[in-house]
């Protein structure tokens, strides 16, 4: 609530009670859900970080994380969760039924309006207008925005897609690895690397692959980029490679008429030290990040000023 003061006809003020509009923003990915709050002024009132939020991997735990995440930063602007009018993009998110699911499962908001991290990927970096989106994170894909129509190419998972993400490029050091180990490859820094974190033992890899999910994948990608700056040449050919399959996702948006388009994701700042003046022209820079195109997300659910 804010106070007005107002003046009465005599001359006398008086106190009026207004009700303040708040927005929360939601970005639930593979790696981390972040959240946001803003005044219907703009002014931001909290934000806060969290665990994993990917429906498809774990439905109850996601929407567990992103409620934590938003209390969170709830607690911090002093705003009961029940004001709060959220728009959450969320990882998994790729159908309206999906879409639908979470928002009947009894989220504690004013109102949610729920879709992709794509699409509030999307209109944080082009100010909500028409422009397409590279995505290279614990994950991959391409999402763009055109005259209102929505395109989405690449993702599928990192088990048969996200070429170009941090997870894919770590599931290739692996295979790697264990062809060096059994004699098939040449070892190298890397491959040897691999290999100590299951103590040089085939049977202690392929046990965590039965079970690893794509963070837990992404999660070696810091000893790859490493290597990579120490120009070891395993590591530098994955970079090359995901820097290639990335490029054909910028290609395919603009086959098909997206002008405009920027990299996104924890892995692209980490990319561009080995990254080619032409693959870097082929990119602007995001206006804004994926919480700011949550929050306009939110805004749909209340008139805009």
């Amino acid at each position: 609530m804010r106070a007005v003061i107002d003046s009465a006809p005599n001359g006398q003020r008086i106190h009026i009670s207004v009700k303040q509009t708040y927005y929360l923003g939601i970005d639930g990915g593979g790696t981390s859900c972040r959240a946001r709050i803003r005044n219907h002024a703009g002014t931001r009132r909290g934000e806060a970080r969290g665990g994993a939020a990917n429906i498809h991997q774990n439905f109850s735990g996601a929407l567990a994380v992103l409620i934590e995440v938003a209390g969170e930063a709830a607690a911090q602007a002093g705003i009961p969760l029940e004001q709060l009018h959220a728009g959450l993009g969320l990882a998994g998110v790729t159908t309206a039924t999906e879409a639908q699911r979470v928002q009947t499962s009894g989220l504690p908001f004013a109102s949610a309006q729920v879709d992709s991290d794509g699409l509030i990927a999307c209109l944080g970096a082009h100010g909500g207008k028409d422009g397409g989106i590279v995505i290279c994170g614990t994950g991959s894909g391409a999402f763009a925005l055109e005259r209102g129509a929505r395109l989405g190419l690449g993702g599928h998972g990192f088990l048969l897609g996200d070429h170009g993400s941090g997870a894919v490029m770590a599931r290739k050091a692996l295979a790697e690895a264990l062809l060096a180990h059994d004699g098939l490859r040449r070892k190298t820094p890397l491959t040897r690397l691999m290999m100590q974190h299951f103590q040089n033992q085939p049977a202690r890899c392929i046990a965590w692959s039965k079970t690893a999910s794509s963070r837990d994948y992404a999660a070696l990608v810091p000893e790859i980029i490493e290597q990579a700056h120490q120009g070891e040449r395993l590591a530098r050919r994955l970079v090359r490679e995901a820097l290639a399959d990335l490029g054909a996702l910028a290609g395919g948006l603009r086959q098909r008429g997206v002008t405009r388009i920027s990299l996104i994701g924890g892995l692209a700042e980490a990319l561009q030290p080995f990254a080619t003046p032409a693959f870097q022209a082929q990119f602007v820079a995001p206006l804004a990040d994926p919480l700011e195109g949550a929050l306009m997300l939110a805004r749909r659910a209340e008139p805009w000023p």
